[in-house]
Protein backbone atom coordinates (compact mmCIF):
# COMPACT_ATOMS: atom_id res chain seq x y z
CA UNK A 1 0.00 0.00 0.00
CA UNK A 2 1.01 3.49 -0.91
CA UNK A 3 2.35 5.74 2.27
CA UNK A 4 -0.69 8.06 0.86
CA UNK A 5 -3.31 5.84 0.26
CA UNK A 6 -4.84 6.94 3.91
CA UNK A 7 -5.06 10.09 2.52
CA UNK A 8 -7.78 9.58 -0.36
CA UNK A 9 -10.88 11.19 0.82
CA UNK A 10 -14.01 9.17 1.82
CA UNK A 11 -16.05 11.89 2.84
CA UNK A 12 -16.27 15.32 0.51
CA UNK A 13 -13.86 18.08 1.00
CA UNK A 14 -15.20 20.96 3.17
CA UNK A 15 -15.33 24.36 1.52
CA UNK A 16 -13.22 27.48 3.60
CA UNK A 17 -11.94 30.29 2.56
CA UNK A 18 -8.36 30.91 4.51
CA UNK A 19 -6.57 33.89 5.34
CA UNK A 20 -2.88 33.53 4.90
CA UNK A 21 -1.61 36.51 6.08
CA UNK A 22 1.71 35.69 8.25
CA UNK A 23 1.49 32.44 7.86
CA UNK A 24 4.27 30.51 6.84
CA UNK A 25 4.33 28.04 4.11
CA UNK A 26 6.74 25.53 2.44
CA UNK A 27 6.27 25.33 -1.62
CA UNK A 28 8.54 22.10 -2.62
CA UNK A 29 9.66 22.88 -6.45
CA UNK A 30 10.66 25.51 -8.31
CA UNK A 31 9.06 25.39 -11.70
CA UNK A 32 6.32 26.81 -13.01
CA UNK A 33 4.06 25.16 -11.09
CA UNK A 34 5.85 26.32 -7.64
CA UNK A 35 6.21 29.77 -9.34
CA UNK A 36 2.37 29.68 -9.62
CA UNK A 37 2.06 28.98 -6.15
CA UNK A 38 4.55 31.31 -4.91
CA UNK A 39 3.37 34.31 -6.34
CA UNK A 40 -0.28 33.55 -4.95
CA UNK A 41 0.87 33.13 -1.35
CA UNK A 42 2.84 35.93 -1.57
CA UNK A 43 -0.39 37.91 -3.17
CA UNK A 44 -2.02 36.62 -0.46
CA UNK A 45 0.06 37.94 2.41
CA UNK A 46 2.25 34.83 3.37
CA UNK A 47 5.89 33.90 4.25
CA UNK A 48 6.96 31.24 1.86
CA UNK A 49 9.67 28.56 2.48
CA UNK A 50 11.13 27.66 -0.83
CA UNK A 51 12.50 24.07 -1.59
CA UNK A 52 13.99 23.06 -5.56
CA UNK A 53 16.43 22.06 -7.16
CA UNK A 54 16.15 24.21 -10.07
CA UNK A 55 14.29 27.47 -9.81
CA UNK A 56 12.77 29.92 -12.50
CA UNK A 57 14.49 33.34 -13.38
CA UNK A 58 11.34 35.04 -11.14
CA UNK A 59 11.62 33.18 -8.38
CA UNK A 60 15.76 33.65 -7.85
CA UNK A 61 15.27 36.83 -8.49
CA UNK A 62 12.00 37.30 -5.55
CA UNK A 63 13.79 35.26 -2.94
CA UNK A 64 14.69 37.85 -0.60
CA UNK A 65 15.20 36.07 2.41
CA UNK A 66 12.34 37.96 4.25
CA UNK A 67 8.97 36.65 2.35
CA UNK A 68 10.43 34.48 0.42
CA UNK A 69 13.34 32.51 1.55
CA UNK A 70 15.11 29.68 -0.15
CA UNK A 71 15.98 26.75 1.55
CA UNK A 72 18.12 24.48 -0.64
CA UNK A 73 17.97 22.00 -3.52
CA UNK A 74 17.31 19.06 -1.37
CA UNK A 75 13.75 18.48 0.65
CA UNK A 76 13.35 17.20 4.65
CA UNK A 77 10.93 16.15 6.93
CA UNK A 78 12.80 19.16 9.10
CA UNK A 79 11.33 22.19 6.49
CA UNK A 80 8.01 21.61 8.00
CA UNK A 81 9.17 22.90 11.21
CA UNK A 82 6.46 25.74 12.12
CA UNK A 83 4.54 25.50 8.63
CA UNK A 84 1.21 25.97 8.07
CA UNK A 85 0.80 24.50 4.52
CA UNK A 86 2.68 22.73 2.30
CA UNK A 87 2.74 22.43 -1.13
CA UNK A 88 4.10 19.84 -3.26
CA UNK A 89 5.00 20.88 -6.70
CA UNK A 90 7.99 18.59 -7.73
CA UNK A 91 7.94 17.06 -10.94
CA UNK A 92 8.74 13.66 -8.75
CA UNK A 93 5.68 11.99 -8.05
CA UNK A 94 7.41 9.67 -5.67
CA UNK A 95 8.76 12.72 -3.65
CA UNK A 96 5.40 14.75 -3.49
CA UNK A 97 4.00 11.54 -2.16
CA UNK A 98 7.02 11.12 0.44
CA UNK A 99 6.09 15.14 0.91
CA UNK A 100 2.23 14.05 1.85
CA UNK A 101 3.08 11.63 4.35
CA UNK A 102 5.46 13.40 6.08
CA UNK A 103 2.60 16.39 6.30
CA UNK A 104 0.13 13.91 7.43
CA UNK A 105 2.12 12.93 10.60
CA UNK A 106 3.19 16.38 10.84
CA UNK A 107 -0.50 17.30 11.07
CA UNK A 108 0.54 19.91 8.19
CA UNK A 109 -2.34 21.15 5.57
CA UNK A 110 -0.98 19.29 1.70
CA UNK A 111 -1.94 20.43 -1.57
CA UNK A 112 -0.44 18.04 -3.90
CA UNK A 113 -0.41 19.80 -7.87
CA UNK A 114 0.19 16.06 -10.11
CA UNK A 115 -2.60 14.36 -7.80
CA UNK A 116 -4.34 16.48 -5.94
CA UNK A 117 -6.70 13.51 -4.56
CA UNK A 118 -3.76 12.23 -2.35
CA UNK A 119 -3.36 15.15 -0.49
CA UNK A 120 -5.20 16.94 2.21
CA UNK A 121 -6.53 20.36 0.58
CA UNK A 122 -6.91 21.28 -3.26
CA UNK A 123 -6.79 25.04 -4.59
CA UNK A 124 -9.72 25.78 -6.18
CA UNK A 125 -10.14 27.21 -10.18
CA UNK A 126 -11.40 31.04 -8.96
CA UNK A 127 -11.34 34.56 -9.83
CA UNK A 128 -12.11 37.66 -8.31
CA UNK A 129 -14.41 40.81 -8.73
CA UNK A 130 -13.50 43.13 -6.07
CA UNK A 131 -14.26 41.56 -2.85
CA UNK A 132 -16.24 38.69 -4.25
CA UNK A 133 -14.39 35.80 -4.66
CA UNK A 134 -15.72 32.78 -7.00
CA UNK A 135 -13.70 29.19 -6.76
CA UNK A 136 -14.60 26.06 -8.52
CA UNK A 137 -13.51 22.74 -7.14
CA UNK A 138 -13.95 19.03 -8.17
CA UNK A 139 -11.98 17.46 -5.41
CA UNK A 140 -9.21 17.05 -7.36
CA UNK A 141 -10.94 14.67 -9.95
CA UNK A 142 -10.30 17.20 -13.05
CA UNK A 143 -8.63 20.33 -12.61
CA UNK A 144 -9.09 21.27 -16.45
CA UNK A 145 -13.24 20.76 -15.57
CA UNK A 146 -13.11 23.08 -13.03
CA UNK A 147 -10.98 25.75 -15.07
CA UNK A 148 -13.53 25.31 -18.26
CA UNK A 149 -16.47 26.38 -15.57
CA UNK A 150 -14.42 28.93 -13.73
CA UNK A 151 -14.20 30.30 -17.54
CA UNK A 152 -17.99 30.37 -18.26
CA UNK A 153 -18.98 32.20 -14.49
CA UNK A 154 -15.85 35.21 -15.28
CA UNK A 155 -18.45 35.50 -18.67
CA UNK A 156 -21.22 35.79 -16.33
CA UNK A 157 -20.14 37.38 -13.43
CA UNK A 158 -18.48 40.86 -14.58
CA UNK A 159 -16.05 43.61 -13.30
CA UNK A 160 -19.85 45.44 -12.49
CA UNK A 161 -20.18 43.13 -9.15
CA UNK A 162 -17.00 45.31 -7.94
CA UNK A 163 -19.17 48.74 -7.21
CA UNK A 164 -21.74 46.94 -6.85
CA UNK A 165 -20.32 45.01 -3.78
CA UNK A 166 -18.57 48.05 -2.44
CA UNK A 167 -21.94 49.94 -2.53
CA UNK A 168 -24.02 47.23 -0.65
CA UNK A 169 -21.66 46.98 1.86
CA UNK A 170 -21.21 50.68 2.33
CA UNK A 171 -25.31 50.97 2.41
CA UNK A 172 -25.45 48.12 5.09
CA UNK A 173 -22.86 49.60 7.44
CA UNK A 174 -25.03 52.81 6.77
CA UNK A 175 -28.24 51.25 7.61
CA UNK A 176 -26.76 49.44 10.87
CA UNK A 177 -26.00 52.75 12.18
CA UNK A 178 -28.67 54.69 11.45
CA UNK A 179 -31.19 51.29 12.92
CA UNK A 180 -31.24 48.90 15.35
CA UNK A 181 -34.11 46.96 14.29
CA UNK A 182 -32.31 43.65 12.77
CA UNK A 183 -35.38 42.27 11.10
CA UNK A 184 -36.01 45.59 9.42
CA UNK A 185 -32.72 46.17 8.60
CA UNK A 186 -32.48 42.65 6.80
CA UNK A 187 -35.96 43.09 4.83
CA UNK A 188 -33.85 45.88 3.51
CA UNK A 189 -30.98 44.30 2.68
CA UNK A 190 -33.04 41.80 0.99
CA UNK A 191 -34.94 44.31 -1.51
CA UNK A 192 -31.83 46.89 -2.44
CA UNK A 193 -30.49 43.03 -2.70
CA UNK A 194 -33.23 42.10 -5.11
CA UNK A 195 -33.01 45.54 -7.30
CA UNK A 196 -31.06 44.45 -10.98
CA UNK A 197 -28.07 46.25 -9.74
CA UNK A 198 -25.23 45.29 -11.91
CA UNK A 199 -27.58 45.86 -15.06
CA UNK A 200 -28.19 49.40 -14.05
CA UNK A 201 -23.92 49.54 -13.45
CA UNK A 202 -23.15 47.61 -16.63
CA UNK A 203 -25.58 50.05 -18.61
CA UNK A 204 -23.96 53.31 -16.73
CA UNK A 205 -27.61 53.87 -15.76
CA UNK A 206 -26.71 55.45 -12.29
CA UNK A 207 -29.46 57.61 -11.20
CA UNK A 208 -31.75 55.27 -12.40
CA UNK A 209 -30.55 52.61 -9.45
CA UNK A 210 -29.77 55.72 -6.53
CA UNK A 211 -33.29 56.55 -7.12
CA UNK A 212 -34.63 52.59 -6.80
CA UNK A 213 -32.44 52.14 -4.17
CA UNK A 214 -33.70 55.60 -2.17
CA UNK A 215 -37.20 54.73 -3.13
CA UNK A 216 -36.76 51.10 -1.20
CA UNK A 217 -35.04 52.99 1.72
CA UNK A 218 -37.70 55.54 2.44
CA UNK A 219 -36.20 58.30 4.85
CA UNK A 220 -33.54 55.89 6.50
CA UNK A 221 -31.06 57.09 3.95
CA UNK A 222 -31.85 60.23 2.15
CA UNK A 223 -31.23 60.14 -1.59
CA UNK A 224 -28.08 62.60 -1.85
CA UNK A 225 -26.57 59.92 1.06
CA UNK A 226 -27.19 57.19 -1.00
CA UNK A 227 -25.47 58.87 -3.84
CA UNK A 228 -22.59 59.53 -2.33
CA UNK A 229 -22.29 56.29 -0.92
CA UNK A 230 -22.43 55.13 -4.54
CA UNK A 231 -20.14 57.59 -5.93
CA UNK A 232 -17.72 56.46 -3.31
CA UNK A 233 -17.87 52.54 -4.29
CA UNK A 234 -17.71 53.65 -7.64
CA UNK A 235 -14.40 55.44 -7.30
CA UNK A 236 -12.64 52.75 -5.04
CA UNK A 237 -13.68 50.13 -7.96
CA UNK A 238 -12.01 52.15 -10.85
Amino acid sequence: MSRVDAQKHTSPMYPIFLSLEDRVCLVVGGGAVGERKVRKLLEHGAHVRLVARDLTPWLKDAADGKTLLYLGSHYAAHHMDGVDLVFAATNDETLNEHIAADAKLRRVWCNMASSPHLGSCVVPASFRRGPLTIAVATEGLSPAVARRVRQRLEEQFGPEWEPCLRFLGALRRHIQKQSRDSALNQELFRRVADLPLTEWIRRERFSEMIDAVSAVLHDLVPRDRVAWLWEKAWSTSC
